[in-house]
């Protein structure tokens, strides 16, 4: 077994005694042939421990009433690979058409549609469950890297990436799009295996 995977299983038998909630929203994972044929289309090569991580879980699902976000660690959900690539492609026409001129839906709310700096980001209309409204998040994308591939997700603005320049290095960092700006954001761990080791250890001592 991996140090990789070791410390995955780890932070899964703790998410079994604490949040088992969260545990349970981990989906099976992929074979390796499965994994080609979804990352195919990307415009690089994913890092050797990406697809490790991907053949131990698929990610996370939402779970229960309301479809609470399931959460993997300090507030991040683990993207499913398809979720990942559905993300991934929507920060890169972001990046892409910095006029994001969107065809809207002309029954939109108005008011909501003023909310919208049209040159500046795009919105993700979430349900407020305790006041029954709609909020709007807004996401300055326009410095989103090409090779930048969101793994876990904390909202809108927020994501743990791997940057995928070489498929034998798995660099990590932590991105905030609401106040990042243009160029290459600080590695917080070297590897994916120590970042989740660094995880593992962290249950350890909350147990």
């Amino acid at each position: 077994m991996s140090l990789l995977t070791d410390a995955l299983d780890r932070i899964l038998n703790w998410l079994q005694q604490k949040k088992p909630f969260y545990a349970s929203s981990l989906q099976p994972g992929l074979v390796y042939e499965e994994i080609e044929e979804k990352v195919k289309s990307l415009p690089f090569r994913l890092p050797r421990e990406v697809y490790e991580l991907y053949q131990w879980r698929n990610g996370m699902c939402c779970i229960g009433k309301g479809e609470k976000i399931a959460q993997f660690f300090h507030g991040y959900t683990f993207l499913s690979l398809e979720n990942a690539i559905d993300q991934y492609n929507q920060l890169m026409e972001l990046w892409d058409d910095a006029e994001l001129d969107y065809e809207w839906n002309k029954d939109l709310n108005e008011e909501l549609a003023e909310m919208v700096d049209m040159t500046n980001g795009f919105i993700i209309p979430e349900l407020n469950k305790e006041e029954n409204e709609l909020q709007v998040e807004i996401v300055n994308a326009d410095i989103w890297k090409s090779d930048w591939f969101p793994i876990f997700y904390h909202d809108p603005q927020s994501y743990i990436i791997v940057a995928c320049k070489h498929q034998y290095f798995a660099f990590i960092s932590e991105i905030y799009l609401e106040t990042m700006e243009d160029g290459e954001p600080e590695i917080i761990f070297d590897s994916l295996t120590n970042l989740m080791l660094g995880i593992a250890e962290c249950c350890n001592t909350s147990e």
